[in-house]
């Protein structure tokens, strides 16, 4: 399975690829208003838990049933990832300090993305 990110890739690609020229434009626009709402739920949450969540992706390996040509079976090794998640201590203060910029600075960018859209529309308008 160690395909399954880069298919994963792939598809996002293609998928993208799909997009109108005003659909890709409007994205942009918006990513700054999607990535702050990301950074306040985030904020949010470790100021409720008091402590923040990291989180990686471990290997470890997995024995799967294999067939060789003549259709015997045989114990192989796949690699799989899981994600594991570790508490890290927060100054509740600073995330905060933190929640109130990113909610200070919200309506800019909404109001920088509405622009952003119209010009968008503006440029690419919409078909049918």
């Amino acid at each position: 399975m160690q395909l399954a990110c880069p298919a994963a890739l792939l598809a996002l690609t293609a998928l993208a690829a799909c997009a109108t020229p005003l659909e890709r434009c409007i994205s942009t626009a918006q990513s700054e208003v999607h990535s702050l709402r990301r950074a306040i739920t985030t904020a949010e949450g470790n100021i409720t838990r008091g402590y923040a969540i990291h989180r990686s992706s471990e290997s470890y390996t997995f024995y799967d049933t294999c067939y060789d040509k003549k259709d015997r079976p045989y114990s192989c090794p796949e690699t799989r990832y899981r994600t594991v998640e570790t508490p890290v201590e927060v100054d509740v203060a600073q995330q905060r300090q933190r929640l109130k910029s990113l909610r200070r600075d919200l309506p800019a960018a909404e109001d920088r993305a509405h622009s952003q859209t119209q010009h968008c529309t503006a440029l690419h308008p919409p078909t049918g």
